[in-house]
């Protein structure tokens, strides 16, 4: 219970608050944009980068972390595709954006800054290390996924968009402040190349204001969803499974695997696999959804549940391991 105080209510309080701004016009639903521009592009890759430079290369290179997370990912999008493809009768390549909203969690806006603000600034090397698998394996299967069935398609002639596909991945891993800002550091720490002081002391002012921003503004942002929870292009039965999946499935993977088949001694690193395995799916498989033209409709709704939900199961696991 003292966890509960400790941890999990300030964070939600911190969201609670930028529910609040939006719902009493104290702030435009607009401005979330904003915010969320503020800690994408700013802030979070600086906390990204001080982090990681600063960090002791045995950590950045922790096998058994590394594929601990790798397991966890395969499993949970293997068992999705699998219900969605004999269960629901889901056709390819479809099926593989079940997999990417079950195992896709919200790590940028609001796992990195919730384990910050709950274990401190050395949570965020291993919450920085397990965004980069993530974003690098589930957007791999996706895009790969999508583009193998465009190409088997078409006509032999027209299979020229089969051969950018590596090009296609890299852009959409790597091209981003996120990815970009954990390879610079990861370079640092490895090569070990020194940089003038100013550069830590702008990253270390300007990272720590990633958290309570992106809290605010998942807060901010669920106060003008009212017109997705109105949307009825979906399925209940769906809904409930990739709940089931997202928040209690993969969780429980991770803690299969963290202590299991792959032990992590560090405690923090064990604890913080599990806690973002908890997350919500992230926003980013709507830009996908976009893309691919497939659950365009549905996947708000999906977020803005498993988001909800998420309130209660990563206070449960929140002190389920910490308690």
């Amino acid at each position: 219970m003292i966890v509960l105080f400790q941890v999990v209510i300030p964070i939600f309080a911190i969201i609670l608050c930028g529910f609040l701004a939006g719902r009493l016009s104290l702030l435009s639903f607009n401005s979330t944009s904003s915010l969320n521009n503020f800690v994408y592009y700013f802030a979070l890759p600086a906390l990204l980068f001080f982090s990681l430079s600063t960090a002791p290369v045995d950590r950045i290179l922790n096998v058994d972390f590394i594929l601990a997370n790798l397991g966890i990912i395969f499993s949970c999008f293997l068992l999705t595709i699998l219900i969605f493809k004999f269960i629901f009768k889901k056709p390819f390549p479809e099926v593989s954006m079940y997999g990417m909203i079950t195992t896709y969690g919200n790590t940028g806006f609001m796992g990195i800054p919730l384990l910050v603000a709950a274990f401190g600034q050395e949570a965020a090397v291993p919450a920085a290390i397990v965004t980069f698998i993530y974003d690098l394996v589930i957007i791999t299967l996706v895009v790969g996924s999508f583009e193998t069935a465009n190409a088997l398609n078409k006509k032999h002639s027209e299979q020229t968009s089969f051969w950018l596909l590596p090009g296609m991945i890299a852009k959409s891993v790597l091209l981003n402040p996120i990815n970009a800002s954990l390879l610079l550091g990861i370079i640092v720490a490895v090569s070990q190349v020194p940089l003038p002081e100013s550069v830590y002391v702008f990253t270390d002012t300007l990272g720590p204001a990633a958290g309570p921003t992106a809290l605010f503004a998942l807060g901010l942002g669920l106060s003008g969803q009212r017109s997705v929870v109105k949307n009825k292009q979906y399925q209940l039965s769906e809904l409930i499974t990739l709940l089931g999946l997202k928040l209690v499935a993969l969780p429980l993977l991770s803690i299969l695997f963290v202590y299991v088949v792959f032990p992590i001694d560090d405690d923090l690193w064990a604890t913080s696999v599990v806690i973002l395995s908890a997350l919500p799916t992230g926003a980013i498989v709507y830009v996908f959804a976009e893309k691919y033209q497939t659950l365009v409709r549905e996947i708000p709704l999906y977020i803005l549940a498993t988001t909800i939900v998420s309130v209660i199961t990563i206070s449960v696991f929140l002190v389920v391991m910490i308690g």
